[in-house]
């Protein structure tokens, strides 16, 4: 049967040409009306294709070489062929990959330097803060209280009073923590503290750290020497890993050249600046100096040491300080002298 002969290139071409015979013709149109697609061989399609360029490369002379224009025709549908696959290649682009950059043992951006030390100077700041002042009041909510030449009493959040001594400063918050109420003292204070047994009291001064539960006590730190005089009740006073417990009428205080604490005498006038009164049983006039210079702030000194062994018993309750020096120096047998400021205690000594 003439549809079971192949179809090839060269009949297609002789078709297009116009040069096969009845026959091939026949064989030609017939395949082109029953060809199934995915046969072998060429296609249907490829027919309209051939036919297509056969058309564009067919010459105007009316002189056909039918060789020569099929070596046309199968030369373009090469090239055809190499265009259309061309296209048809799948366009592969060089993906980006990134490198991990390379450092210089030791170094680092100026950026990563500065935000450690951001980072570290922030958590020091925060560190001190929740350590003195608890965890909910910030540095913009604390309350600075400060007495020059006059004394200040003043009652705190959670109701504990204070009497703020002559050149002194206290910082508090306006509210406590629910932990711990925190404050810190430069300077001289007595505190009678609101019992709470829930939020201990915590005063800072000058890195001295005192803690109570609620008592009455006195704080003197006007410069490192730091000392805690107790009225009532019970205090913890520390200082780095030193620590004493004290109770009523008893006294400390933290040497700053021997770096320890010390035990004392509870002196009785370590209130003094609180209720006015001076009392001196037997006391070296020394001490008495010392004392009558811390009440009144003044300069009062001896002439010589001798008269430092002098011993001194009375009583001062809210005395001027001419009286109290007039008193001193008749009971002593002593001259009072005044050289500037400074008040001069002369005599021959005590027998």
């Amino acid at each position: 049967m003439a549809d079971q002969q192949p179809i090839d290139d060269a009949l297609l071409g002789k078709f297009l040409a116009g040069e096969t015979d009845p026959a091939e013709s026949a064989r030609v149109r017939q395949w082109l009306s029953s060809r199934e697609p995915g046969t072998a061989g060429p296609s249907p399609d490829d027919f309209d294709r051939f036919e297509h360029i056969w058309n564009a490369a067919k010459p105007d002379s009316t002189e056909v070489d039918t060789d020569a224009a099929w070596r046309s025709v199968q030369k373009k549908m090469r090239v055809s062929d190499r265009t259309a696959i061309k296209r048809q290649e799948p366009v592969i682009k060089p993906l980006l990959v990134l490198r991990p950059e390379r450092r210089v043992p030791g170094t680092a951006p100026l950026w990563r330097i500065a935000a450690m030390l951001t980072l570290v100077a922030g958590m020091g700041w925060l560190t001190y803060t929740l350590k003195f002042f608890g965890h909910h009041h910030p540095a913009a909510e604390m309350v600075v209280l400060t007495a020059n030449e006059q004394q200040i009493s003043k009652t705190l959040p959670d109701g504990t009073r204070i009497v703020l001594n002559r050149h002194s400063t206290l910082r508090y918050p306006t509210a406590f923590a629910e932990e711990r109420r925190d404050v810190a003292l430069t300077g001289e204070a007595f505190f009678d503290v609101t019992p709470d047994a829930t939020r201990p009291f915590h005063i800072d001064a000058r890195n001295s750290v005192v803690q109570v539960l609620g008592t009455s006590f006195t704080i003197r730190a006007y410069d490192a020497n730091v000392s805690v005089a107790v009225r009532t009740g019970k205090v913890r006073f520390s200082r780095g890993r030193k620590a004493v417990l004290l109770t009523k009428n008893q006294q400390a205080t933290f040497d700053a050249s021997g770096d320890t604490i010390r035990r004392l005498r509870a002196s009785p006038n370590a209130f003094a600046y609180k209720t006015g009164v001076l009392v001196f049983e037997k006391e070296p006039l020394r001490e008495v100096v010392q004392a009558i210079n811390q009440y009144y702030n003044t300069d009062v000194q001896l002439a010589n040491a001798r008269l430092g062994n002098c011993l001194l018993t009375t009583r001062f309750d809210k005395t001027p300080l001419e009286t109290v020096l007039s008193v001193t120096a008749e009971t002593l047998g002593l001259q009072v002298r005044h050289v500037g400021k400074q008040v001069i205690l002369d005599g021959n000594g005590c027998q």
